[in-house]
């Protein structure tokens, strides 16, 4: 019997574990509409895009992680007018959740020009306000990882080993350098990919193990279901007219432990045996 869906199914479940919850942002949206807090608290990494910033532009956007979670930066691709002395356009970075008419200081990150170092929160928020002149054009990608504290609350992923981040595995030899040292991927020595991966196979092998399992399970009781509900039809339909043919063959009905049954006498029978049968003739003669 084919079953294609459970083979869809057991297939996602298997990828979906694989693969990291990941969340591209748009950041022009949110400069464009009410609302200046983005929740990124159901995803591990994803990408803070302006693939074209206008002139004239003053937006504040917050990130906000889940509780106990913080937030790690990389400016992957970016291209704002100016540099550091002055920047004619300017993105700046805090940890922290601040509003709209913030006016940034001297302990805000600053950044323009087309490279600046990785931005580590340190928080559950962050807050980036980009500020462009009536000429300003450019694009910015930024590459954020949510993670938590080694220090503070354990790690039962993988911790970077250049920094106290433990981020989620499956971010591990994706491609994707992580924790700013690399260490999440393969091609570096006594990386991450090398410590966890026998231990995260066990795991995706447990877990399709145990899915084909439950399913073949699941199946093998709607089968019997099936079958418990079928039985007592069959039952009904056919056993009565077995036995109205069975009786029809075997004759009269016997009791139990009673002997053979046998016709009673005719009544000539019954006279011829009567002893008086004589003695009532020759009365008559």
């Amino acid at each position: 019997m084919e079953l294609p869906w459970i083979h869809a199914f057991l297939l996602g479940l298997a990828l979906t574990y694989v693969k990291a919850a990941t969340k591209d942002i748009n950041m022009g949206f949110y400069c464009t509409h009410p609302g200046n807090r983005v929740d990124v608290s159901d995803s591990d990494a994803g990408e803070l895009v302006w693939d074209s910033y206008p002139s004239s532009e003053d937006c504040t956007v917050t990130l906000v992680a889940a509780v106990g979670k913080r937030i790690f930066l990389q400016f992957t691709d970016i291209s704002i007018s100016g540099d550091y002395n002055p920047c004619t356009d300017v993105l700046f970075v805090k940890g922290g959740s601040y509003g709209g008419g913030i006016r940034p200081d001297a302990s805000w990150e600053t950044v323009c020009g087309w490279s600046h170092p990785d931005f580590d929160a340190h928080n559950r928020h962050v807050t980036l306000k980009l500020k462009t002149n009536q000429y300003g054009t450019g694009h910015i990608h930024i590459r954020y990882t949510v993670y938590h504290s080694a220090h503070y609350d354990g790690c039962g992923d993988y911790k970077c080993l250049g920094s106290d981040m433990c981020i989620d595995n499956s971010l591990l030899c994706d491609g994707v350098d992580h924790c700013g040292d690399n260490s999440d991927e393969e091609h570096r020595e006594f990386g991450g990919c090398g410590v966890v991966r026998h231990r995260e196979w066990m795991k995706k092998i447990g877990i399709i193990v145990g899915c084909v399992v439950g399913v073949l399970l699941l199946i093998i009781v709607i089968i019997c279901i099936y079958r418990r509900k079928k039985r007592p039809a069959a039952t009904r339909s056919d056993v009565p007219m077995a036995t109205a043919a069975q009786t029809a063959n075997r004759g009269p009905t016997q009791m139990p432990g009673a002997g053979s049954y046998s016709p009673p006498p005719s009544y000539d029978e019954v006279v011829k045996s009567s002893p008086n049968s004589k003695d009532s003739g020759n009365a008559v003669v």
